[in-house]
């Protein structure tokens, strides 16, 4: 013969489901956790497209179109600053190596041009990446 369980230990051990339940549940992806894996991947060799790589792999995490949005401002911002770090580099080599004359100067504008349109492009992901997350913290309560 067994004894009946007390009411109060079912509506326990439901209760104790329940959490248990919920914290299993993963965390959605934030904005933060995309600039943590940038910063954990800044030693790699190619920081974006390890990036990339993390966000896209991580199946654990919950993402809503937002978060999806606001995860490739990020990165694209931080591949647009690579980009335009590339033609600064290649504008410098290029002037190092032929110096400021009739002949290199159209390139060499071309090059300044070419890194100033990218650059322009990374700030407006990035304002438009915090005006969105100013726009999250004035919706949540």
């Amino acid at each position: 013969m067994t004894a009946a369980r007390p009411a109060s230990l079912d509506t326990l051990l439901d209760h104790v489901a329940e959490h248990l339940v919920a914290d299993e549940q993963p965390a959605p992806l934030s904005a933060d956790d995309v600039r943590a894996a940038l910063a954990f991947n800044a030693d790699d060799r190619d920081q974006v497209l390890a990036t990339l790589r993390d966000v896209l792999l991580d199946t654990t995490a919950t993402r809503t179109p937002e978060q999806a949005l606001a995860a490739a401002r990020i990165i694209l911002t931080a591949h647009a600053q690579q980009l335009a770090a590339l033609v600064e580099a290649e504008r410098d080599e290029t002037r190092t190596r032929w110096g400021l004359n009739r002949g290199s100067r159209g390139l060499l504008t071309g090059y300044s041009s070419a890194r100033r349109t990218i650059r322009t492009y990374a700030d407006r992901l990035a304002d438009e990446q915090t005006l969105a997350e100013a726009a999250g913290d004035q919706v949540e309560p």
